[in-house]
């Protein structure tokens, strides 16, 4: 706790005053009379041992409303402004296929609801990286800009729905990334821009993309996307939701063995992005698998955070004030009623 005016705490000395001056009266005889040996034979009355209360009411209920004047603070709250961090887009598929079910702990779950859930804790451990969000089914939209207020960010990933009509269908995350890179090098051009001092460094970039279908339609192809941000120094990690591959039977030598089919084409083509700039390729195919190479790729893109911290305060005068109107209140009902004195 601090006082933000403590030089109100002066006003005490008044106070302090005014309980030596009740001392100083107090041992002063007010009325001389020959001998008071058969008054001290009378015991004191319930009223009479009460009657100092009024004066003691008076000196709390000043001292704490000077303390109150002082206005008292107690620290809320400790934030910090991020000076540097990685600059990441979050690319996702919200084609008509996102709607197939995956399995989700011991049930099922869309493949939207669950990457809606696991995005939204990726973006909820990243609070100091500049997280922005574009969709994509047939043409690819920036949902979210890159921003640090991650509150808007999480709103606008819950508020995520697979694409309903029709005519814009399809998947075009060749669109995706290439929308993707041009906002990461467009924000890192602003920022190096601004005011050192109070500006936002990007230390680098990053481009998640998320798709469970084939690129289909759109204006640029995966690999043109992939190139735009090789040259840029984006890294594009890939993710491909799919089913659990299915094993086919080979003839060795040594007797049938059972190995996994050859990844789809799509699957190809993300492994290829990735490797181009220096990402990772991953396969989810449930709940589990996706979370985990979500934490995978927050591990990986860790950076050393730089911010300024500053502590705000609130003011906590407000139960002295109240309390010391409360002891007015009873010294004003107690001084003319049970405790009345006759001058």
């Amino acid at each position: 706790m601090k006082l933000a005016l403590p030089w109100m705490l002066l006003l005490l000395l008044p106070i302090l005053k005014m309980i030596f001056d009740h001392f100083r009266k107090k041992g002063s005889p007010a009325l001389i009379f020959s001998t008071l040996a058969s008054f001290k034979k009378v015991p004191a009355t319930t009223r009479q041992r009460f009657m100092p209360l009024l004066f003691w009411l008076q000196v709390f209920a000043l001292a704490l409303l000077v303390f109150a004047a002082a206005r008292p603070q107690i620290k809320d709250m400790t934030q910090g402004i991020p000076k540097e961090g990685v600059a990441i887009e979050l690319v996702v598929d919200i084609s008509s296929s996102m709607d197939i079910s995956m399995p989700f702990q011991d049930t099922t779950m869309s493949r939207m609801d669950v990457t809606k859930m696991v995005v939204e804790q990726f973006a909820a451990e990243r609070p100091d990286d500049l997280l922005g969000l574009i969709t994509f089914a047939r043409y690819a939209d920036t949902v979210c800009p890159l921003t640090l207020s991650h509150d808007s960010l999480e709103f606008f990933i819950r508020q995520l729905e697979i694409e309903s009509r029709p005519n814009e269908d399809g998947t075009a995350f060749g669109d995706a990334v290439t929308l993707a890179a041009a906002r990461l090098k467009t924000a890192e051009e602003r920022y190096s821009q601004e005011d050192e001092a109070a500006g936002y460094e990007i230390k680098s970039k990053v481009i998640i993309l998320l798709t469970d279908g084939n690129n289909n339609c759109g204006r640029h192809l995966p690999m043109e996307g992939a190139a735009l941000a090789q040259h840029w120094g984006i890294r594009l990690h890939t993710i491909a939701i799919t089913d659990p591959p299915e094993m086919k039977t080979i003839q060795t030598p040594e007797g049938p063995v059972e190995i996994e089919e050859e990844p789809l084409v799509q699957e190809r083509i993300l492994q290829k992005m990735a490797e181009e700039t220096g990402g990772i390729y991953r396969r989810a195919t449930d709940e589990a698998s996706l979370r985990d190479v979500y934490n995978e790729i927050n591990t990986m893109e860790k950076s050393e955070i730089e911010s300024d911290r500053y502590h705000t305060y609130k003011d906590v005068f407000q139960p002295f004030a109240i309390l010391a109107l409360i002891l007015l209140a009873s010294h004003s009902v107690l001084s003319t009623t049970w405790l009345r004195r006759i001058p």
